[in-house]
C-alpha cells in the first residue's frame, strides 16, 4: 500500500523549505526502519505552503521479531541453584519468568539467555506515532508558537493529509488538527478544499490547481517562463544560482514578468544595480542583445498568469531602492576617498585588536616585510597605497548602508579609480578580499595579493593572540577560510617566502601594538597553517606524499614544486621499492641513540659498505642542489641500499663492526631526512 503525509503550513521562509523536506523524508525513513516496517521508497515534495512525503509499498504490518537477549554468566546469575539479584533483574527487564531462561555457551563460557517471539503489529497502529515524531524532530534555527498551542514549529500548521490507497484516511491528530484527505491549491487561483483519493494522484491533482510540488520542476518552469516571457526579444536574464534557489522556494506556480526602471540609474556601477535587484527585490537583472546591463528586470510572480498591475507595482517599488543607491553613491564621490582612512579610527575591528585604522597600520608593516622578502621594491609604493586604502570604503555611504555590505572592496576600487588612483591600486583594493569563498577568483595584481595576505595574516595572528582561536564548531572570523585563501594566493601568484617567518613577523608586529592574551601563539598559528596547507595541497597530492615534505619545507611554492616532482616519481615502479628501503634504514637506526655518524673506512669488509659510503657522501654534497636531482639520484641508486642489506650483516657479534655499519646507515639517514621525511 502507499501512504501520503502532507503538512500544510503558513508560508515558510525560503531558506527552510528544502531543509524541511529533506528532514521529513529522512526522519520517516529512520522511524520506519526502527519499527521494522518495510517500504520500497519515499518520495518527498515541498512548496512554501506544504512539506510532503509519499511512502511507497508500505507493509501492512511490522516484521515479526525473534529476539535473543544474553544476560549475565551462569556463575553470576545463579548461587546455590537459585537466581541471584543480577539474574532476577535480567529476567524482569525482559518481561520474562525463570521458566523462560535458556543456557547458551560461547567461547567465553556459559550465560543465561531469554528468547522471545514478538509478533509484528499492524502498520496503522504504529504510523500515527511515527508521524508525530517526524513533526517534532524537524529542527529549525527559529521556531514559534501560535494561538493557544504549546508546540513550536517554524510556521503555524494549518492542515494534515494522512491518506492510504483507495481513499482510506489514517486516524491522526496533532495539536488539535486531524488528518484528512483534503489539501489546498494555489491561493486565490484554485480551490482551498481539494479532495485526494489516491496518494499517487497527489502531484497531478495539485498541478491542476496551480501548485508544482516538485522543487526541480518549479525550477524548470521558472527558467522556461523566463525564456518565454523575458528573453523573447533578444534580452538575456542574469541568473545567479543563489537567487534561483531562493525564488524556487517562494513560489508554488511561477510566471515571469519583465519590468523596467529609469535608464538614468545605469550610470551606477553595475554591481550596485544587480545587488539592488537581486538581494532586495528578488529580481533577475537583464542584459541587452549586446551583453550590456539594461534597465530591465524579471520578477517571478506566484501565479499562473500575467498581470499588468503586478508589473507596474514592482516597477514602482524598485525605483526608490535605486534612487537611494544613487544618492549614496553620488554623496561618496563628493568627498576625497583617501580621507576615509582617518575615519577608520572611529571603527572598532574587535575590542582587543583595536580599530580598523590600527589594523591597517599593522597590515602595512606586514606588507613591507613581504615586499622585502619578495624583492618587490619597484612595486612598494603601489602595494602600500593599496593596503592603506583597502578598508576606506567601509565608512562610505554605500557600504554604511547594510544593504550593500557585500560590495566592500568593489566600491573601494570604483571610488579609487574615479579619483585618479593607479589602476593596479584600484583593482588591488577589490582583489585583496579574494578569494571570498570556495572556488572564487584569485588576485591578478601583486598589489591585491600582498594586501590580502597582510590583512588576513593580521586577522589570524590577532585572533589567536586574544583568545579567538577557531574551535571544531565555531570560527566567527573565518580564520580557516582566510588561511586557505593565503595559501591559494601564494600558490597562484608564485610568491616564494617562508610562511613560518611571516607568522613570526606578524606576531612581532601585533604584540608590539596590542596586549597578547594567549600563550604559544606562533606555535599554534604555525600548526594551524600547516593543517590548512595539507588541506589545500590534498586536492592535488596524496596525503602520504605531502607528509614526506610538510615538516621539511616552509616555503609553500617550493613545497608544491617538490610534491610535483614526487608525484611524477611516485608513478614509477621503483618509487615504492625506494620508500620501503628508506623505511628499513630508519627502523634499524631509530633506537640507536648513542651512535654517531663517524664512519671508520678501515673497518669495511665488503664492497657494498664502500659503495654505500660513496653514495651517502654524494647525497650530502647534493643537499643544496635541485630537489628533483636529489630524489632522482636517490631513486637511481636504490640498488646500492638494497645490495647493502642483501650482502652485509648488521647485527654481528663484533661490536665495532656493528657500530660502524649502523653509523653508516645513520649518515645516510641524516642526509635523506633533510630532503624527504619518511
Amino acid at each position: 500500500m502507499n501512504f501520503l503525509f502532507e503538512i500544510g503550513l503558513e508560508e515558510l521562509p525560503a531558506q527552510y523549505v528544502d531543509k524541511a523536506e529533506k528532514d521529513l523524508k529522512k526522519i520517516i525513513e529512520n522511524e520506519l526502519k526502527a519499527e521494522r516496517i518495510k517500504f520500497s521508497g519515499i518520495e518527498s515534495f515541498s512548496t512554501p505552503r506544504r512539506v510532503t512525503a509519499i511512502i511507497k509499498d508500505l507493509a501492512e504490518k511490522q516484521d515479526d521479531l525473534d529476539k535473543k537477549s544474553v544476560g549475565p554468566s551462569v556463575e553470576i546469575a545463579y548461587k546455590d541453584g537459585q537466581l541471584t539479584k543480577a539474574g532476577e533483574g535480567f529476567v524482569k527487564s525482559q518481561g520474562a519468568t525463570a521458566d523462560d531462561i535458556k543456557i547458551i555457551e560461547n567461547e567465553k563460557g556459559k550465560y543465561i539467555s531469554i528468547e522471545k517471539f514478538i509478533a509484528g503489529k499492524n502498520t496503522r497502529e504504529i504510523l500515527p506515532e511515527i508521524l508525530k515524531n517526524a513533526i517534532k524532530k524537524i529542527e529549525f534555527e527559529k521556531s514559534m508558537k501560535w494561538a493557544d498551542r504549546t508546540f513550536r514549529f517554524v510556521r503555524p500548521i494549518k492542515w494534515f493529509v494522512t491518506l492510504f490507497d483507495n481513499g482510506e484516511i489514517l486516524p491522526f491528530e496533532f495539536e488539535g488538527l486531524k488528518g484528512g484527505n483534503k489539501t489546498r491549491g494555489m491561493r486565490y487561483f484554485a480551490s482551498q478544499d481539494i479532495e485526494i483519493n489516491n496518494p499517487l494522484d497527489y502531484e497531478k491533482i495539485l498541478l491542476e490547481n496551480f501548485v508544482i510540488v516538485d522543487g526541480e520542476k518549479r525550477r524548470e518552469e521558472i527558467l522556461k517562463s523566463i525564456r518565454e516571457n523575458g528573453e523573447n526579444d533578444g534580452d538575456t536574464a542574469i541568473i545567479n544560482k543563489y537567487l534561483l534557489d531562493e525564488v524556487v522556494n517562494v513560489v508554488e506556480y511561477p510566471y515571469a514578468i519583465k519590468g523596467e526602471f529609469s535608464k538614468d540609474y545605469l550610470e551606477l556601477p553595475e554591481d550596485i544595480i544587480t545587488i539592488t535587484l537581486e538581494t532586495h527585490q528578488r529580481y533577475f537583472p537583464v542584459k541587452d542583445k549586446d551583453g550590456k546591463l539594461s534597465n530591465k528586470f524579471i520578477v517571478i510572480r506566484n501565479a499562473p498568469e500575467y498581470s499588468e498591475t503586478v508589473k507596474k507595482g514592482n516597477e514602482k517599488v524598485v525605483e526608490p531602492r535605486l534612487a537611494d543607491a544613487k544618492f549614496f553613491f553620488d554623496e561618496d564621490l563628493k568627498n576625497k576617498f583617501a580621507d576615509n582612512v582617518e575615519k577608520l579610527k572611529e571603527v572598532t575591528f574587535q575590542k582587543d585588536m583595536g580599530t580598523i585604522f590600527e589594523k591597517v597600520k599593522r597590515s602595512e608593516k606586514i606588507a613591507e616585510y613581504l615586499i622585502s622578502e619578495l624583492n618587490l621594491t619597484d612595486k612598494k609604493e603601489n602595494i602600500i597605497r593599496t593596503v592603506d586604502l583597502a578598508k576606506a570604503d567601509l565608512v562610505s555611504n554605500v557600504i554604511g548602508e547594510k544593504e550593500f555590505t557585500k560590495l566592500q572592496g568593489f566600491m573601494g576600487s570604483v571610488y579609487a579609480e574615479k579619483q585618479g588612483e593607479d589602476k593596479d591600486v584600484a583593482l588591488g583594493i577589490f582583489e585583496h578580499y579574494l578569494p571570498r569563498y570556495q572556488g572564487d577568483e584569485l588576485p591578478t595584481t601583486v598589489e591585491g595579493a600582498i594586501a590580502g595576505i597582510a590583512d588576513k595574516m593580521d586577522t589570524i595572528i590577532g585572533c589567536f593572540s586574544v583568545g579567538l582561536k577557531p574551535t571544531s564548531s565555531k570560527d566567527p572570523y573565518a580564520l580557516r577560510r582566510a588561511t586557505q585563501g593565503i595559501i591559494q594566493v601564494v600558490l597562484n601568484s608564485k610568491l616564494s617566502f617562508n610562511y613560518k617567518k611571516l607568522i613570526e613577523k606578524a606576531y612581532e608586529i601585533f604584540s608590539a601594538d596590542k596586549k597578547v592574551l594567549e600563550k604559544d601563539v606562533v606555535k599554534d598559528v604555525t600548526e594551524f597553517f600547516k593543517q590548512r596547507i595539507i588541506n589545500v595541497l590534498s586536492e592535488k597530492y596524496k596525503k602520504d606524499l605531502i607528509n614526506y615534505e610538510i615538516n621539511l619545507e616552509s616555503n609553500v611554492v617550493e613545497l608544491d614544486k617538490k610534491l610535483s616532482e614526487l608525484l611524477k616519481l611516485s608513478q614509477t615502479e621503483n618509487f615504492e621499492i625506494l620508500i620501503n628501503l628508506l623505511k628499513r634504514v630508519k627502523n634499524i637506526v631509530k633506537d640507536e641513540k648513542n651512535i654517531t655518524t663517524d664512519v671508520i673506512f678501515e673497518l669495511f669488509e665488503s664492497k657494498e659498505e664502500k659503495a654505500l659510503l660513496d653514495f651517502a657522501n654524494k647525497l650530502e654534497s647534493m643537499e643544496n642542489n635541485e630537489f628533483s636531482n636529489y630524489i632522482e639520484e636517490l631513486l637511481n641508486n636504490a640498488d646500492t641500499i638494497n645490495q647493502f642489506f642483501d650482502n652485509v650483516i648488521i647485527n654481528v657479534d663484533n661490536g665495532k663492526l656493528r657500530t660502524n655499519r649502523i653509523a653508516l646507515l645513520k649518515k645516510l639517514e641524516l642526509s635523506i631526512d633533510k630532503m624527504i621525511n619518511i
